[in-house]
């Protein structure tokens, strides 16, 4: 019989577990849902230009703003079209 210190680290690794799958899920959703939004901007300058806007507003920090701007000249390009 396992006592419950046992029991604990038990449901601790099965938490874990969870949450790597949870993490897991969420981050391939965010890829589909990313790779959408792309495909989509790329074949309409409208959604270009809310796409660009929404990057403006919401991203922040330098680094990822940098890692952003080769996409962000590329939306700035297809929302000109317009």
């Amino acid at each position: 019989m396992l006592s419950i210190k046992q029991k604990i680290a038990r449901m601790e690794d099965e938490i874990a577990r969870l949450k790597v799958k949870e993490r897991k899920l969420e981050n391939g959703q965010k890829i589909i849902i990313g790779g959408m939004m792309l495909s989509m901007a790329k074949d309409s300058p409208i959604v270009a230009s809310k796409l660009l806007e929404w990057i403006k507003k919401e991203v922040t920090r330098k680094t990822d703003i940098d890692r952003l701007k080769p996409l962000m000249d590329e939306l700035e390009k297809q929302s000109k079209s317009l």
